[in-house]
């Protein structure tokens, strides 16, 4: 077999393989088709090239591979013109000249002057002029593109096929008696191969990569050439035995010679990938050592303001309550300051997907949806754009953890598009992945000073309880000595100084439950939210006025859940005063507890959580207000202390649970208690009912103590801390009086 049959066999069997990796994508657009086209022609030339050395039927495979070397260049027009975003007049043209010459030279194939040198020389000039002219078109429409990725796009393709159209008419020198070696071949693969990349990787940069990559297969292939030709140049007689070696010397030395010619290639062809890298070393470095998320910030932007690879940069943060992003350091323009969870929600679903989103991909994506008739996805990822152009970025990483996205990462570089390849892109999303360890790191370093803060407080508390309560005890007893004999009008004042007496021994309390660690916890045990409930409304009844309706919704069947009573009690009391407060006396107070979420399906579904809704009719919560509204020690009462609320969160928390607050400046006011269920354990199965029917179970709730004649139910007294007033904002003037009322009934 000569080397042309081999080389044509190997060729066809090669093209063919690249044609089927093309035919295998999932879905194909008209370049995919065109490229099959021109591809699969190549393979037929080749073939036809092999059957007309190897095959009987000489004649008939030579006409065959004549018709094939002047289908080639039409092909090549017809996948050229794929990358022509608007078809001109003069690419018009090209195809009506291609296809008329194709058609006459197909036509003297199959005349008696099929093996004449002058129909081999018009085929080498016809390819020549056609494949130039299809070159010289794309290469002026890329310097006139309006977007430089276009350009950039076409003028590679312009250049690669400039070299391949060289070493294919060394290919047709045979038609005009000119037998060379088919070196041309071996390139004619390598262009097929580029080829089939530019149309499965869209990213330009990929295809320099690709490019880079040859470049360092092909000096491990001459170093180990080189080997084995001194081996062989040393001793002519063992072949075998030198090529074993070399191969060995080949293996051992193929990591760090990959290595250094990889180096040395980014640092001169992909310099600015070698910057990254750079960055990103330092950048992980540095994070090591960072324990606040203001540091992170100020860590990245230093090292951005730095770099000559990104014009811009940004980061977000996800605000305490979980509605936007917030933008905290950036470097050039100023992008969006502020982000919403709810407008982020389709970037947000694409960062979940894959940690990170490249605009430049999604406007190919989005031309390719539309251009199947996925007008739907289409639009979904053009919401993606308008966000990503809202940030001003061209590539977004999440920074997140196991359960959340934390935060929001974005560079750009306005100097060009595509300017990130997907190895910059996998370093950017290492970056993200370094800041997300941070920000966990972070958020432990803070509840490790949490930890301390509230040991130190507990233990300074211990001492100033000492300290203030002893003080308190003598001042409460000598002034109630005092007023014992006492009806002038100096009575009045003596009764005051007990007052305040006992609502600052309450404030000491509140203050030690709150700075106690782990309080919230207590005894917890399977309880019955109803019965709970219900028990507690029925000790606040007397205390709630006559101004404020009742109404007491309990759903049916609950859950148990697991939390100490005393401390739910402890919650719903703080909540439903808070409430009172804020009706000024008139107004509806609702208490409902309902069941959400399920587990399972059918008759095994269970409840997830159980809810405690705590509704008033109030003027509302005003949102400057709310956003400090669980803070220790911030108030708005005249004489509240601030850590109502926030032990009551601290309470809830403790039990797994959570409290929302949905409410506005205007209308009324909703505290949600939602706390997780107790699997396979069910509560009582109360169902709502009018305000007798409430009053009735109220007065027969078991467990508490009824009424003999002429007696009076009294409360009992609430936590000290249950009355010490939260920041709800709403102007009512606190739960001092009241609470000092309550405290004082046996």
């Amino acid at each position: 077999m000569e080397l042309r049959s081999q080389t044509s066999l190997v060729a066809s069997v090669l093209c063919f393989a690249l044609a089927a990796t093309v035919l295998f994508r999932p879905r194909k657009r008209r370049v995919h088709w065109l490229f099959l086209l021109f591809d699969s022609t190549v393979g037929a030339w080749y073939l036809s090239w092999f059957l007309a050395y190897e095959s009987a039927s000489r004649p008939l495979f030579e006409r065959l591979n004549l018709v094939f070397a002047v289908a080639l260049p039409l092909a090549a027009v017809q996948f050229f013109r794929a990358f022509l975003s608007h078809e001109s007049v003069r690419s018009v043209q090209l195809n009506r000249v291609a296809v008329g010459l194709a058609l006459g030279m197909i036509v003297a194939v199959f005349t008696p002057l099929y093996p004449s040198v002058g129909l081999g020389t018009l085929i080498v000039l016809y390819v020549a002029v056609l494949l130039s002219s299809a070159l010289a078109l794309i290469y002026r429409v890329g310097r006139r593109a309006r977007s430089r990725f276009d350009g950039e796009r076409l003028g590679f393709l312009a250049g690669s096929g400039a070299v391949a159209t060289v070493f294919t008419l060394a290919e047709y020198l045979p038609y005009v008696g000119v037998n060379i070696p088919p070196v041309g071949t071996v390139l004619m693969l390598v262009f097929l191969f580029v080829l089939s990349q530019s149309i499965l990787k869209d990213r330009l940069l990929d295809l320099y990569e690709l490019a880079g990559r040859l470049t360092v297969l092909t000096a491990l292939s001459f170093s180990l050439a080189g080997i084995l030709w001194i081996l062989v140049f040393a001793d002519p007689g063992n072949f075998y035995l030198h090529s074993v070696v070399a191969a060995l010397v080949l293996l051992l030395v193929f990591d760090p010679v990959r290595q250094q010619v990889e180096r040395r290639i980014t640092q001169i062809i992909f310099r600015q990938r070698f910057d990254l890298e750079l960055l990103a070393t330092e950048l992980k470095q540095k994070l090591a050592n960072v324990l606040t998320k203001a540091e992170l910030v100020r860590v990245f932007v230093e090292a951005f303001e730095g770099s000559r690879r990104v014009s811009h940069a940004s980061i977000f943060f996800l605000d305490d309550e979980h509605h936007s992003f917030e933008l905290k350091g950036h470097v050039g323009m100023v992008p969006v300051a502020r982000l919403e969870v709810a407008t982020a929600r389709p970037l947000l679903a694409r960062l979940n997907k894959d940690e990170f989103v490249v605009l430049e991909n999604l406007e190919r994506e989005i031309e390719e949806k539309r251009e199947m008739g996925d007008q739907r996805d289409a639009h979904e990822l053009s919401e993606i754009v308008s966000i990503l152009e809202q940030l001003n970025a061209s590539v977004c990483v999440a920074i997140r953890g196991d359960a959340e996205t934390y935060g929001l990462l974005t560079v750009r570089d306005e100097r060009r598009r595509d300017a990130f390849s997907t190895e910059e892109v996998q370093l950017l999303r290492a970056l993200g992945a370094a800041a997300s360890v941070t920000v966990e790191n972070a958020r432990l370093y803070e509840r490790l000073k949490e930890r301390d803060r509230l040991a130190a407080l507990g233990e300074m508390s211990a001492g100033l309880a000492h300290e203030i309560r002893n003080p308190l005890g003598a001042i409460k007893a000598s002034a109630q000595f005092l007023a014992e004999g006492s009806d002038g009008p100096g009575k009045e004042f003596l009764d005051i100084i007990v007052e305040e007496v006992d609502r600052l021994n309450r404030v000491v309390g509140s203050f030690l439950d709150y700075a106690r660690p782990g309080a919230g916890g207590g005894a917890a045990e399977p309880i019955d939210v109803n019965a709970t409930t219900e028990r507690t409304l029925q000790l606040l009844g007397p205390q709630l006025g006559p101004g404020i309706e009742r109404a007491l919704q309990l759903g049916s069947p609950l859950p148990m859940v697991r939390i100490d009573p005393e401390r739910l009690r402890q919650v719903i009391i703080n909540l439903a005063l808070n409430a009172v407060q804020a009706m000024e006396g008139t107004g509806t107070l609702v208490v409902r507890t309902l069941a959400r979420g399920t587990r399972g399906a059918g008759d095994a579904a269970v409840a997830r959580w159980v809810e405690i809704h705590v509704v008033d009719t109030g003027p509302g919560i005003p949102a400057n207000v709310r956003e400090n509204l669980f803070v220790p020690f911030v108030t708005t009462k005249e004489r509240g202390t601030g850590l109502g609320l926030a032990i009551s969160q601290r309470i809830v928390s403790a039990a797994g649970g959570m409290i929302e607050v949905r409410s506005s400046a205007t209308r009324g006011t909703t505290f949600v208690v939602r706390l997780p269920a107790e699997p396979g354990l069910s509560g009582s199965a109360l169902v709502t009912g009018p305000k007798a029917a409430f009053d009735q179970r109220v007065s027969s709730a078991p467990g508490i103590a009824q009424p003999s004649s002429g007696s009076t139910v009294l409360p009992t007294e609430p936590s000290a801390s249950s009355t010490g007033g939260g920041s709800d904002g709403r102007g009512a003037t606190g739960a001092g009086e009241t609470a000092s009322r309550l405290a004082s009934i046996r």
